[in-house]
């Protein structure tokens, strides 16, 4: 016969499998995560967005998960969607708070929801942190829209300094001067 009986060995198998899925978080959510880029490489954006948001929900400490579900979300052009990327990025930055993709992401949201001021503040926040010239344009553009010529101008001569090279922050800066 049995030695152990049936229930306890569920309950063994149960305990294994509960240390396993915290032991394995984080390796689990970024193989979500891979096969949500699969899914948008192939076009089908609803998938990517159910593999992104299961990654997120497995890992809610996943930067990667967050930036992934926060973009696709900020590019689909509806207000709700972009509402919850503007959420996504907002708890993912709480956490950590440097990330030029996650301020990135809630800028594109931002920008979605018309709010200027803070799709600026997010685009100068993620050029800062990644010293890149094509997000402090962005806070330029951003600025521009909201009507604060002073604005573009420091958001776009930061971009200069990022890149000299960098010919849209250029012309923009002529626009305005």
């Amino acid at each position: 016969m049995n030695a152990i009986p049936r229930a306890r060995r569920f309950a063994c198998a149960l305990i294994a499998l509960t240390a396993a899925a915290a032991l394995f978080r984080g390796q689990l959510a970024d193989a979500l995560v891979t096969r949500g880029d699969d899914a948008a490489r192939t076009g089908d954006t609803i998938g990517a967005l159910r593999a992104y948001g299961r990654a997120l929900r497995i890992d809610p400490r996943s930067t990667l998960a967050a930036d992934r579900l926060a973009f696709w979300l900020a590019m689909r052009h509806d207000r709700a969607d972009a509402e919850r990327a503007t959420a996504i990025a907002t708890a993912a930055l709480a956490v950590r708070g440097d990330d030029v993709a996650l301020a990135a992401d809630r800028g594109f949201a931002e920008m979605q929801l018309q709010r200027w001021r803070a799709a600026e503040r997010d685009f100068a926040a993620a050029g800062r942190a990644g010293n890149d010239a094509r997000y402090d344009q962005l806070a330029a553009r951003m600025a521009l829209r909201r009507g604060d010529r002073r604005a573009a101008r420091a958001d776009a001569r930061r971009a200069i300094a990022a890149d000299p090279s960098f010919a849209p922050a250029h012309a923009l800066l002529r626009s305005v001067e």
